[in-house]
């Protein structure tokens, strides 16, 4: 037997995952989690196609925004943070297809 089969067998419950040992969230915060993990992979895949120095300088900056609001709690700044996050998306990709446009 398998060895995830026999913890079941014997009667254990499989481990929770680590985002739901928090009690402060709430379905509209996992729904919420969704759409900014969404925005930013999308905002990582904007940065394809640039050479790497400015690519990887992107990916830092997208990715210190992100952790710099990782704790948030409150429903309506993580909404306001996802509308400004996916306006500056849209500038983003504007600026990266004159960018390609130009070579």
């Amino acid at each position: 037997m398998r060895p995830a089969l026999l913890l079941l067998h014997k009667g254990a419950a499989p481990p929770v995952p680590k985002f739901f040992k928090d009690s402060h969230m709430t379905l509209n915060h996992f729904l919420l989690r969704g759409q900014v993990l969404s925005l930013y992979r999308k905002l990582i895949r904007c940065t394809k196609g640039l050479n790497k120095s400015d690519a990887d300088e992107l990916r830092h900056w997208i990715r210190a925004d992100f952790e710099r609001y990782r704790n948030e709690r409150d429903l309506d700044k993580i909404k306001n943070l996802i509308t400004v996050g996916q306006h500056q998306m849209h500038t983003l990709q504007g600026s990266v297809s004159l960018a390609q446009a130009s070579r």
